[in-house]
């Protein structure tokens, strides 16, 4: 025989029900025990009904909402299938609701008899649906023996066991139709085995009758690697051991109740998770054997907890106190979750319910009141507001590291443990943590052990040209990423004016005119709200702006959790303090500082020297190009161009700044020179750098653009003349950067044709390092080092780098 058990949100309406009578025919084939939760929402309002009663409140439009329910719902089945025969008493409940408003207080036998109604009016009208001839009534009360507990019953099983073989004998039928939730203490009198207890009543009915299998039919396709309501990559896990099983019940897992598992595995009767809404799908099986050699099959989480912690010099060495600790709350019937004790035994911490916590801080003062007069005991310590993440699987002992990968993975998602335990048979590890932060923690888990499909998720300040290119690249390579799992999510877009967020994600197609029609600027406080809104695990800001003041919040940004990715070099050439700050606070955080495009664009600058001096190398000398602009201009006055003319055309082809004086200048040049010499490990400012610019500082000072590049023809005789002076010695000019000595200098040199930098031009760099590891002959860096699409394409790679520790 079968076990068929039913929960509430497959018996939520008269649909639901004949649902559940036609998978009653073809799942029960010839004869099945079939438990039934009460209609969805129903017990709920019992609840609330018990409680305004209790508190003296009118609770008549509570009463006639829940009324007409469920005599709608009787009106339907007698409609179709005739008499409910075992309709339960409306009239005796409201009886029993109306003596608790009158006392103002409620026995927990009443309490038990008005919250379990719901289940009696599911079974009445299932018996009803299936037809006398087929299906009978089966008493709970009469079936299942319990403790005393009225509202929180244990099972007695060999008690149990005879009392179903008595009334299968005595009432044959195909169907045994049994509410759910409650049985009967020694007394005869009704208990309810707890909320959501059906699931329980199954497990009780098919171990005492040695079930074929017991199936718990739910909205749900089986069990799930993690809540599915929260993570919505959540894949169902095929079989599961009873010991997988029991440890995900009690640490969270929704779609088992903690007490189902244990008579099935008693008993060894197999439990099937299966989806009313889709009987075809397979569910899955909860066995002795769990099968599959995967290391951890699931990933569960219990909020709502608070931990409790016994210390002071009189628990340290002396016997049975925490004995004394656990009889204490055992008293008074508090259920402990998680205990972790320290090595010195100094301490000792667990964690109970929150909704348990006054019982269980009573129950401790109580038991240690002496010891705490004489300061044995200290005060009761208590963190509230906390949760558990557990790792669950039986191949977990069999595979090292799963331990150090969890707890990295809580670290990534910026989450401090509170305590750490795990059982004996190495099958599941907990860590307690903070409660705010529990979804944050699965999500990160869950990316790591099972979907193995990182998220990055993208907040872009500066919408110019890098900006808007690097938008245009993440849509294009959106396919590309998936190929490799990697989800990249843009969630973000800002400019000086403006700020777009978009929870779903920010629509490639059209997000200028929505960053155009966002009303509010960007601020960090509303990124950070987002981001803990939305679970998001992985956020990194990449700043494509020339901003000082965004560059000036770098710090800020780190420190709130945020990855850093920019393209800005004024945070790291501002002073060297806060160059250091930055570092310290990335590390510190454990987040990333990504800025490989401030000196090279997409050249592979910074990452080169940071792997040679990260591995003991020192910096002898360096020169080099770093001005893809300069590079094109210095290259077509070689070609007989005149200044003004070449730096037009270097303009007009996108090779310079909107204002040509930003390159002329050489200060984007000394930031980048600065930048290497500060990763080399020089303490230098920007002030220290020497720079010759191209042309004077004060030449067209104060003028517009147009009005500079209408004048800057007068500069050409003077560099005509530079020029014809080095050629005649067989030597090009060049716009060069070195470090020599500690010295560090920008500015024109004429150079040998012979030179490496000789044939640097048309947007190129070219970088000579002379290091302890690199000489006689210096390692050289040379490629394209100007242009939106190479310098977005930089930024791409930094970001991608964030999924790396």
């Amino acid at each position: 025989m079968k076990v068929l058990k039913f929960g509430g949100s497959s018996l939520a309406d008269y649909g639901c029900l004949q649902r559940v009578r036609e998978l009653i025919l073809t799942q029960g084939s010839n004869e099945a025990l079939v438990v039934l939760s009460a209609p969805g929402g129903v017990t709920d309002k019992l609840v609330e009904l018990c409680e305004l009663a209790r508190q003296g409140q009118a609770y008549e439009a509570q009463w006639q909402a829940l009324t007409e329910r469920l005599n709608a719902l009787k009106s339907q089945v007698e409609a179709e299938f005739g008499e409910a025969a075992h309709w339960p008493d409306l009239a005796a409940l409201a009886d029993k609701l109306a003596g608790v408003k009158l006392l103002r207080q409620c026995p927990d036998a009443v309490q038990a008899y008005v919250i379990s109604f719901g289940e009696r009016v599911s079974v009445a009208l299932m018996v009803a649906m299936l037809g006398k001839d087929k299906a009978h009534y089966l008493d709970a009360t009469a079936c299942i023996a319990t403790n005393d507990a009225y509202l929180d019953a244990e099972a007695l099983l060999d008690e149990s066991r005879a009392r179903f073989s008595a009334q299968l004998q005595a009432h044959r039928a195909q169907f045994y139709i049994m509410p759910g939730f409650t049985g009967s203490n020694s007394a005869g009198e009704l208990t309810t085995l707890g909320r959501n207890g059906s699931d329980y009543s199954a497990a009780i009915a098919a171990a005492c009758i040695q079930a074929e299998v017991c199936q718990i039919w739910t909205d749900v396709d089986g069990v799930y690697s993690a809540d599915p309501r929260l993570i919505k990559k959540a894949t169902k896990v095929n079989r599961l051991s009873y010991k997988e099983a029991m440890e995900l019940s009690y640490f969270g897992a929704k779609v088992l109740h903690p007490k189902t598992i244990l008579p099935c595995a008693k008993t060894g009767v197999p439990c099937e998770i299966k989806n009313t809404h889709a009987p075809e799908l397979p569910g899955s099986v909860i066995a002795a054997q769990g099968g599959g050699d995967e290391p951890v099959k699931a990933l569960s989480s219990l909020d709502k907890l608070a931990m409790l912690t016994v210390s002071g010099p009189g628990m340290k060495g002396k016997v049975g106190m925490a004995a004394r600790v656990f009889s204490a709350l055992a008293k008074d019937n508090v259920s402990i979750v998680l205990i972790t004790q320290s090595s010195c035994e100094f301490s000792i911490s667990f964690c109970v319910h929150e909704q348990d916590l006054p019982l269980a801080l009573q129950a401790l003062q109580s038991a240690f009141e002496l010891e705490m007069q004489a300061q044995l005991i200290e005060p009761i310590e208590v963190r509230r507001s906390l949760a558990i993440v557990t790792l669950v699987g039986d191949n977990m002992k069999s595979h090292k590291g799963l331990a150090a990968k969890f707890f990295a993975s809580l670290a990534q998602a910026q989450v401090n443990i509170v305590a750490i335990a795990q059982d004996s048979t190495e099958s599941a590890i907990s860590a307690v943590i903070q409660g705010e932060l529990c979804q944050d923690a699965v999500k990160v888990c869950h990316e790591n052990f099972f979907t193995h499909v990182p998220s990055i998720d993208v907040f872009l300040l500066g919408c110019g040209l890098v900006g808007t290119e690097l938008v245009a690249q993440l849509q294009r390579q959106q396919s590309w990423l998936a190929e490799r799992n990697i989800k990249l999510n843009l969630y973000g877009v800002a400019n000086s004016k403006h700020c777009y967020l978009n929870e779903q994600g920010v629509p490639f197609e059209r997000w200028q005119e929505a960053l155009a029609d966002a009303s509010e600027g960007f601020k960090l406080t509303d990124l950070e709200a987002f981001v803990r809104r939305n679970h998001l695990i992985n956020p990194v800001i990449v700043d494509c702006s020339s901003s000082q003041q965004l560059a000036d919040q770098y710090r800020d940004f780190l420190a709130a959790g945020f990855h850093v990715v920019a393209a800005n070099k004024k945070a790291n050439t501002s002073d060297y303090d806060y160059y250091q700050a930055l570092k310290q606070v990335a590390q510190q955080k454990g987040r990333r500082f990504l800025y490989e495009t401030n000196v090279g664009a997409g050249l592979p600058v910074l990452d080169n020297l940071q792997l040679l001096f990260g591995a003991g190398d020192e910096l002898l000398s360096f020169s080099g190009i770093l001005s893809g602009s300069l590079s094109y201009i210095f290259g077509e006055l070689e070609d007989g161009l005149s200044l003004s003319e070449a730096t037009a055309k270097a303009k007009q082809s996108g090779f310079t700044e909107p204002d040509p004086r930003d390159d002329l200048s050489g200060t984007d040049v000394a930031r980048k020179l600065l930048i290497i010499a500060r990763e080399s490990g020089l303490a230098l400012e920007l002030s220290d750098i020497e720079v010759e610019p191209v042309v004077p500082e004060d030449f067209a000072a104060g003028s517009s653009v147009d009005e500079f590049m209408a004048r800057l023809h007068e500069q050409d005789g003077a560099f005509a003349d530079r020029i014809q002076s080095a050629a005649s010695e067989g030597k090009v000019l060049r716009y060069v950067a070195s470090i020599a000595d500690d010295r560090c200098r920008v500015g024109i040199e004429a150079v040998e044709r012979t030179h490496a930098l000789s044939d640097i031009r048309d947007g190129e760099n070219a970088l000579a390092i002379l290091s302890q590891y690199y000489q006689p002959k210096p390692f050289v860096i040379r490629g394209y080092g100007a242009g939106a699409e190479v310098t977005a394409a930089g930024v791409f790679a930094d970001i991608l780098k964030t999924l790396t520790r």
